[in-house]
């Protein structure tokens, strides 16, 4: 039989209320054992061969951190852009500095544009109006009509193109027929976008370029702490490129975290068209390993990005008065959900706007009387913004919040002037409510939206502090256990993987991640700055420099 490990520690945060705290934990394999002290762990010692594993003995093991909403395929194409984003980030390849305002970032673009051979396209990642000011196609034009020139807004969802980029992506024949591009401005947004994703996906993940990049979002996420993450929407770039990639790259045994894939309706659809669950089922069937496994759940997309202000608003709607978008119309959205959830599969639906969260609403109290069904998770991601209204609402259907942990960090007080105002832009993301409703929670970065930094996202919503350092809605504050739950067993939960990840407990897998200092002495205000000592998944130990 195999021998067991005893890795001992400060202090074990085990998250399950049963007990909650501990200083040992026995390994066999890839499961728990038992979780108590040395002493208490006696039985199991005395009848099994055994080593004690101290390395740990100064710091504080706390269950696996989770991500439940993350776009490898995503990051990986951001990754092969250059970058002059809104704020700082701290990539692989090195730290990037934000330009601030129009005059320094026109200056980033055309200095890269300058550095860059002739003819070769130049994207860029980070754009954001509130940032850098209004940046159009004749601004663009201005620096070159002959290179293609392409600004990823910060949200993804949209891009800004000069004259040759938009000859490069044939944009006016999509004009012809999607209102989501706009010729004159160069703005091609939510669909328009997907148009120029034809040309920048192929541009930017061809010649190993992919595998490549991501081998850096692998960094990112072992960087953050995380032991699982799911690919809340996975197929966005190709059911069977992405799984390949995947494979390879992050399939590997040695790989420091689990991914779990959550198929995206509208290209499994677009993939599979007829009888699309049945060849969904019969594809995943032929693939996953020991690192990356399928789960039986449906990611579906609402109302617009809420980075790029295109989520839809009730009234008073936005104050210089521009509308959202809707990624799925509400009529489409209702029968894409009862599809599958019919099937059995829990949904996820992207919704930002209060007017998204009604329509999702909606659609489950429709569903939930047609086709009863008990313990169905139905989990709204990234909320921006809603109402206390939804709130009991939500409670009532048994519908559950996953929230971008980055939005109001971020963003919060830059929304206030231009398109929320104060009272609409301090309740975003409004988590509060949620625990005092009981309401489950979780947290996210929505990579690349945010950095794959869970202890961030939990700070932010427990302290509610922005980067600018406002404190926002100071009621909608998480507890400091409500935010660390939302990032293990409360991510777990709403993924069903409960059973197996979340809380360490005897017969679960043995993902742990340790960390220098114990979040309940720092307190909300000290989780972002916890060094993240090294993750044990499976039982394997996975430092980190």
């Amino acid at each position: 039989m195999t021998e067991l490990t005893v890795f001992t520690a400060k202090r074990i945060i085990t998250m399950d209320d049963s007990l909650p705290n501990a200083t040992a934990i026995a390994v066999r394999g890839e499961r728990i054992v038992e979780v108590g002290t040395i002493e208490t762990l006696q039985p199991w010692l005395r009848h099994h061969e055994h080593v004690i594993d101290d390395r740990f003995a100064g710091q504080v093991m706390i269950a696996g951190l989770i991500d439940p909403h993350i776009h490898p395929s995503l990051m990986a194409i951001l990754l092969n852009c250059e970058w002059l984003p809104s704020e700082p980030w701290d990539l692989p390849a090195g730290r990037i500095e934000a330009p601030e305002g129009s005059d320094e970032f026109l200056a980033g673009v055309a200095q890269l544009h300058a550095a860059k051979p002739p003819g070769e396209p130049l994207v860029i990642f980070g754009y954001h109006a509130q940032y850098h000011g209004s940046v159009e196609r004749s601004d663009l034009d201005t620096i070159s009509t002959e290179r293609p020139i392409a600004l990823w807004q910060r949200s993804f969802h949209e891009v800004r193109a000069n004259s040759a980029a938009l000859s490069w992506f044939d944009a006016e024949e999509g004009a012809a027929w999607d209102p989501h591009i706009e010729l004159s401005s160069g703005r091609m947004y939510e669909s328009g976008m997907v148009w120029a994703l034809r040309t920048l996906t192929p541009h930017l993940l061809g010649d190993g370029k992919y595998e490549r990049a991501l081998a850096d979002v692998s960094t990112l996420i072992h960087r953050g702490g995380i032991t699982a993450m799911c690919d809340a929407g996975f197929g966005i770039g190709g059911y069977d490129q992405d799984y390949d990639t995947y494979d390879a790259v992050l399939g590997r045994p040695e790989t420091p975290f689990r991914t779990y894939l959550m198929p995206q309706i509208a290209g499994a659809k677009s993939r599979w068209k007829s009888d699309t669950i049945a060849q969904l089922e019969a594809w995943e069937a032929e693939r996953g390993n020991d690192r990356i496994s399928f789960i039986k759940a449906a990611k579906l997309l609402a109302d617009g990005a809420f980075i790029a202000q295109l989520m839809v608003l009730g009234e008073p709607g936005y104050i210089d008065g521009h509308e959202g978008a809707w990624l799925t119309e509400p009529d489409r959205l209702a029968y894409q959900m009862s599809t599958f959830w019919e099937a059995g599969y829990d949904l996820h639906i992207h919704c930002n706007g209060d007017v998204g969260v009604s329509a999702s609403l909606d659609a489950v109290e429709a569903l939930l009387h047609a086709h009863p069904r008990f313990d169905h998770r139905t989990t709204l991601h990234h909320f921006g913004i809603s109402t206390q209204a939804q709130m009991r609402r939500i409670k009532a259907l048994g519908v559950e919040i996953s929230a971008n942990g980055y939005y109001l960090y971020q963003f919060g007080d830059r929304f206030v002037d231009e398109w929320l105002g104060t009272e609409r832009a301090s309740q975003m993301t409004r988590l509060g409510a949620a625990e005092r409703a009981g309401v489950s929670v979780s947290l996210h970065s929505d990579l690349p939206m945010g950095p794959a930094a869970p202890l961030l996202a939990a700070q932010a919503c427990a302290t509610r502090r922005t980067r600018g350092g406002a404190v926002m809605g100071e009621t909608e504050r998480l507890s400091l256990d409500a935010a660390l739950r939302s990032i293990t067993i409360d991510a777990a939960y709403q993924l069903r993987l409960d059973h197996e990840i979340g809380s360490l407990v005897a017969g679960k897998l043995a993902d742990v991640t340790v960390l220098e200092a114990d979040p309940f002495d720092v307190g909300a205000d000290g989780l972002a700055d916890i060094a993240i000592v090294a993750t044990i998944v499976g039982g394997e130990v996975y430092p980190l420099a």
